[in-house]
């Protein structure tokens, strides 16, 4: 069956999706803002029912976090809206995005504005847009399985409200549905030339708290042990360690910390993020962070270190190759110039990669100024993201594009329930 008149409907859909970024948009669904993201949530599942009616909002542990005293403090997230359709299919597609932003409540950059090219806004390209692209392109899927039967595509879905810090709710979900698919498409925005990203660095964050000895810094000062001070001495060497290692860099993003000008701190913590090229190169890193800490606390103040590698560096396998190649040649065959380059971004392609699913994660929107207040999203890339990914989708259904899977095996699902035919 000709897919035209399916990517002819997505055509149709332009003023639709439109909308929906423009409304997705409006809530603030910031990370931590967890009544910005049940309402995103609500609004997601409401829309994403005509696909699966048994769509489920699923509940992710809280996790620890340092607050700026250095002492631990459990914060809850928001939930995974997860969907499955035909799990017993031969062929399984996992499609995955994020709708958590980086803009908090009190942000500034909260209204939207359009002219005849651009949208700009909070959260329109990273990552609102792509789930516009994503739903509309898997309802062109299920009008080609209701007109023509074939049944032999299924799909999972996972929206999950934590990935602009590192996904560490949602991370398990994604790894069981890892096992459960064949290939893996996210709607992460496209980079700003409208290319793809192939290989990514990994990432770490860690918090190092730092513990001296108050004293009151006229009277007593030799008696204090400043906590301040030994932070920024490992602060300055965290930094030295750029260029050790090809591709790594540490970003000492904020010190917390101190008190009154006449007391001498007793406490401090070091925040940086880790960007390196190869996972080999993690126990290298932890063994120099050690190091440092070390040395400090033999100076009297006490560190401890808390973090770890859990984004591990994207590398492109055999099976991901082939499928950047589908990718790209579907794209031609629409118009499109899609290359791909190495990004020292991170997302959950990264995760999912790790777990051993080939994936592609950039078939969002086209935009750019995400995590800024010049984010904007370019319109006619809402149609034309779609259409690629309903292409795919339907080629690897008709088998009219080769499923690029190889040999791999996938978990098949214990329960004989199916949400959706």
């Amino acid at each position: 069956m000709p897919w035209g008149p399916f990517l002819d409907w997505i055509d149709s859909q332009r003023d639709r999706m439109i909308a929906l970024v423009e409304y997705w948009a409006s809530i603030s669904s910031g990370t931590y803002h967890l009544a910005g993201i049940s309402r995103m949530a609500e609004a997601l599942r409401a829309e994403f029912g005509s696909l699966a009616p048994a769509a489920e909002l699923v509940t992710v542990p809280p996790i620890a976090q340092v607050n700026p005293d250095g002492e631990v403090a459990w914060v809850s997230l928001g939930p995974v809206l997860s969907l499955r359709c035909r799990p017993r299919a031969r062929k399984r597609v996992l499609l995955a995005i994020h709708y958590d932003t980086v803009y908090p409540e009190t942000s500034d950059f909260q209204t939207l504005r359009r002219d005849q090219q651009y949208l700009l806004g909070p959260g329109v390209a990273d990552a609102k847009g792509g789930i516009v692209v994503l739903l509309i392109a898997l309802q062109a899927l299920e009008r080609y399985v209701l007109q023509s039967g074939d049944t032999t595509l299924g799909w999972d879905v996972l929206l999950n409200a934590d990935e602009e810090i590192g996904s560490p709710g949602s991370c398990k979900l994604f790894e069981e549905a890892a096992a459960r698919n064949g290939l893996g498409l996210l709607y992460e925005p496209a980079l700003p030339s409208g290319e793809l990203a192939g290989e990514r660095k990994g990432s770490a964050n860690f918090h190092l708290v730092c513990r001296g000895k108050s004293a009151h810094a006229g009277r007593h000062f030799d008696e204090g042990i400043n906590a301040i001070a030994a932070a920024s001495r490992i602060a300055v060497q965290i930094h030295a360690l750029n260029g050790r290692w090809p591709g790594a860099t540490f970003n000492v993003a904020r010190i917390d910390g101190g008190g009154p000008l006449n007391m001498v701190p007793d406490n401090a913590v070091v925040r940086l993020n880790v960007r390196y090229t190869h996972a080999a190169h993690e126990a290298e890193i932890a063994s120099a962070l050690a190091e440092i800490t070390n040395l400090v606390s033999a100076e009297g103040v006490s560190c401890l270190t808390h973090g770890a590698f859990t984004t591990p560096p994207k590398q492109i396998d055999a099976t991901t190759a082939r499928l950047l190649a589908q990718v790209k040649e579907s794209g031609h065959s629409l118009g499109l110039e899609l290359n791909h380059r190495p990004t020292g971004g991170v997302c959950d392609g990264n995760r999912l990669a790790a777990c051993g699913l080939p994936n592609v994660d950039t078939l969002g929107v086209r935009g750019g100024g995400i995590h800024s207040s010049d984010e904007f999203l370019v319109l006619e890339s809402l149609t034309e993201r779609a259409r690629l990914s309903a292409k795919l989708l339907i080629g690897w259904a008709s088998g009219e594009l080769e499923w690029p899977l190889g040999t791999r095996s996938i978990e098949q699902p214990t329960s004989q329930r199916e949400e959706t035919s």
